[in-house]
């Protein structure tokens, strides 16, 4: 049998090193929590400069989309620099455009095949 001074030894050493390994945790988690906070600061001090830059180029016409009056948006995807647009269009069918958001040029355009009935 362990004598009890020994075990008591024990116990208060392990205390300490659940109390020390805690402490390491923390501490990393908030070295952690401090560098994606500084990233995104510096993500979002980017961005405000570039969106005005960006929104005052973009224009587009429909006459540019080659769009008819009958023209309607299914959906619109912006993703990296880009704006693409599912159209349906009575005569055409449906199609869609992909737009440079910078330019407003059309960058390209895809022709969908009428769904099957």
């Amino acid at each position: 049998m362990i004598p009890i001074p020994i075990l008591k030894v024990a116990v208060i050493v392990m205390g300490v090193l659940i109390v020390a390994g805690l402490a390491v945790i923390g501490v990393k988690i908030s070295q952690k929590t401090g560098e994606v906070a500084e990233s995104m600061s510096f993500d979002a001090e980017q961005a405000p400069a570039a969106a005005p830059a960006a929104a005052a180029n973009f224009r587009v016409s429909l006459d540019q989309l080659g769009l008819g009056p009958g023209a309607r948006l299914q959906s619109m995807v912006v993703d990296q620099g880009r704006l693409v647009l599912r159209v349906s269009d009575g005569e055409t069918g449906e199609r869609v455009l992909i737009v440079d958001i910078n330019s407003g040029a059309v960058l390209g355009e895809i022709a969908l095949p009428p769904p099957l009935r």
